[in-house]
């Protein structure tokens, strides 16, 4: 299977993960740590792949969805480093912030996606008052929107990752992002460490 199609592909499993954060199952597949993982397997760098999601998920832990605040989306995240890695051929430490922009710059498109879902109640209102209860259509719609632009948004990261990689002199930033890169499990774990002593104290 040729890295293009591996990537292709991985874009479309992460769009169909992508699902599982709201509109289906909710089973935590959408989770960094999964995606990261699975990414990972499938292009053939399954233990980098896992290292980038489960730093990401130790990062994105603590974003919690209140009212209408977007939290950044780990499935974008782990998608846009494992690809930037795999595909693009950038270090995993550059890879790995690479996927963590790429989580945070998804929210706005998210938040765009939820508005236009919204614009749909009066029609979905108008129709359930007339009689007629199969959403069916609705809801087929909204994930395939949901997915398909979650998959494009995943390939578009691999191929700007690609393109980054051709810059010359990208490898000077790779000693700053490796040590960076190298801090990520203790500020994760140290993060961690705080909300759990807080959640604590709150009970307590």
């Amino acid at each position: 299977m040729t890295t293009v199609l591996r990537t292709i592909l991985s874009s479309a499993f992460t769009g169909l993960l992508g699902l599982d954060s709201v509109q289906a199952g909710q089973f935590l597949l959408s989770r960094p740590a999964f995606v990261g993982t699975l990414l990972g397997w499938l292009n053939g760098c399954a233990l980098e792949g896992a290292r980038i999601g489960i730093l990401l998920e130790l990062l994105y832990v603590d974003f919690i969805p209140v009212g209408g605040v977007v939290p950044p989306n780990g499935a974008a995240a782990a998608a846009a480093g494992v690809l930037a890695h795999a595909a693009g051929g950038l270090a995993p430490s550059l890879a790995f912030f690479i996927g963590l922009a790429a989580g945070r710059a998804y929210a706005p498109l998210e938040m765009r996606l939820r508005a236009a879902r919204s614009s749909w109640s009066r029609r979905v209102e108008e129709q359930v008052r007339a009689g007629d209860l199969n959403l069916s259509r609705w809801l087929s719609s909204a994930m395939l929107a949901e997915s398909s632009a979650l998959a494009a948004y995943s390939l578009l990261c691999a191929a700007a990752a690609a393109a980054l990689a051709a810059v010359p002199g990208v490898g000077l930033l790779y000693p700053g992002t490796d040590f960076a890169y190298s801090l990520m499990p203790w500020l994760g774990i140290s993060g961690l460490y705080f909300r759990f002593r807080t959640q604590a104290y709150k009970k307590g």
